[in-house]
């Protein structure tokens, strides 16, 4: 009896490539310690963002294989783009940068090993070893991020492409102890505008991105397809306060999504889709700040949200 074949996975891992710059640096010593096989490391970060990315493990993206009737799990471009990437362990200044090839095929990640030396902290040998493998790997998730995530064509903000890039750091398990899920101070100001300023913005980048980017996804539901919102479409101001009840584990009440139809089904929450469709909406258009992706998936403006993140995890 002839069986129907398994799924076709389509998804093949680039060349992994390594090179240090200097064998003989601490930092060398400390990654070789702790890392004891860099392909298994890169083969992690390329896999965890291809899982936060574009749901790899989930088979989220999923094409019709029409001719053995199964669902076949179909790489999007940006993976298929990628042929090589290049890990570069050099004794420089900062933490680490990516570049690639003008077509996309090749990819380079340059690490400071004077980073990971200053990365070797702790009271103990075991918390010492335990935070720089941690930094290792999660400096390197990042910046394999850069390989894949796409960025408006070049337009979308430097801190929405960094804080994207943290939060599958943040959502593999590999937060440095240093973050923290605090929201900026902010004021309110008089009438009439009744706008809110604070210390620093949601596209600040890095992990203060990230928390925010993580806790839309925990709060509000995504929607993957832009839709026009009804006539009960939620308020540009908020005026939530910390003593009002809430609907959810946090101090302050958070926007709900309003479904486009009644008849949709409520996509999952805590998931990383969030952060997932704000990608794939960069690979589709150019950022413009008059247009408002948060608003087209979440059905909140971002403002909206970013005052309500604020005030939920704001100090004090």
């Amino acid at each position: 009896m002839v069986t129907d074949p398994e799924p076709k996975n389509s998804w093949i891992l680039p060349r992994l490539d390594f090179r240090v710059d200097d064998l003989g640096h601490q930092g060398a010593e400390l990654f070789f310690r702790q890392i004891s096989n860099p392909y298994d490391a890169m083969k992690s970060a390329v896999e965890a963002s291809w899982k936060w990315l574009y749901g790899w493990n989930e088979g989220i993206v999923l094409d019709n294989d029409r001719n053995n009737h199964k669902q076949v799990i179909k790489p999007p471009l940006a993976v298929q783009r990628v042929k090589r990437i290049t890990l570069t362990l050099r004794p420089m200044d900062g933490v680490a940068y990516t570049f690639g090839s003008d077509d996309g095929s090749e990819k380079e990640v340059h690490f400071s090993l004077k980073h990971i030396v200053n990365s070797y902290k702790g009271d103990t040998d075991d918390k010492k070893n335990a935070r720089v493998r941690e930094e290792i790997l999660g400096v390197l998730t990042h910046e394999i991020v850069h390989c894949y995530q796409y960025n408006g064509q070049g337009t979308a903000p430097g801190g929405l492409i960094e804080g994207i890039a943290d939060c599958v750091r943040l959502h593999a398990k590999l937060s440095p102890p240093h973050w923290k899920r605090i929201a900026p101070k902010g004021k309110h100001v008089p009438e009439p505008n009744g706008k809110w300023t604070w210390d620093w913005n949601w596209d600040a980048g890095y992990e203060r991105t990230a928390y925010f980017l993580d806790w839309i996804d925990t709060t509000s539901e995504t929607w993957s397809h832009p839709h026009i919102l009804r006539d009960s479409e939620p308020s540009n101001a908020i005026s939530f306060t910390k003593s009002a009840p809430s609907s959810s584990t946090s101090s302050v009440p958070v926007p709900h999504q309003i479904s486009p139809s009644i008849s949709d089904p409520s996509p999952p929450l805590g998931r990383g889709l969030f952060f997932r469709v704000l990608n794939a909406r960069l690979e589709e258009y150019k950022w413009d700040p008059e247009e408002d992706l948060f608003l087209q998936l979440t059905n909140w403006p971002r403002e909206t949200l970013w005052e309500a993140y604020c005030l939920d995890n704001g100090p004090g």
